[in-house]
């Protein structure tokens, strides 16, 4: 049995007793690793497989072609919460410029010589600026 944990017989035989003890633990614990990677490579493999069913049966059906993914999943938490950030500062990038344009517009048609005449160039009690 200890040699099934790991354990040689030297040890076993003239080491201290709670040595076997700690192989056992440790041996029990490898598996219980063991499993949960297998568990998570099958979960993966299944992931996959589904992606690529959905992505045949979409192009078959659909008039909106879909692309397999052409990386791996990206694993890493770290980089993905990384990659939601930077996705959020490109987004918030772009909109900033994109309403900084539609600023520039409004400024630029809110002239005087754009009001019609007789207009008032108060707006809301307030007064516009040219």
């Amino acid at each position: 049995m200890a040699i099934t944990y790991g354990m040689s017989a030297k040890e076993f035989w003239e080491e201290e007793p709670d040595l076997f003890w700690a192989y056992r633990f440790s041996y029990y614990e490898k598996l219980k690793i063991n499993k949960e990677i297998f568990n998570h490579n099958a979960w993966l493999q299944g992931a996959y497989f589904c992606e690529a069913v959905g992505v045949a049966l979409n192009n078959s059906f659909s008039k909106n072609k879909v692309n397999y993914p052409e990386k791996p999943y990206n694993l890493d938490k770290q980089e993905v919460v990384q990659d939601e950030k930077k996705s959020k500062q490109d987004l918030l990038v772009t909109n900033i410029k994109e309403r900084a344009k539609q600023i520039q517009a409004i400024m630029g048609k809110n002239t005087s010589s754009t009001l019609p005449k007789g207009e008032d160039k108060t707006k809301g009690g307030e007064e516009m600026n040219e």
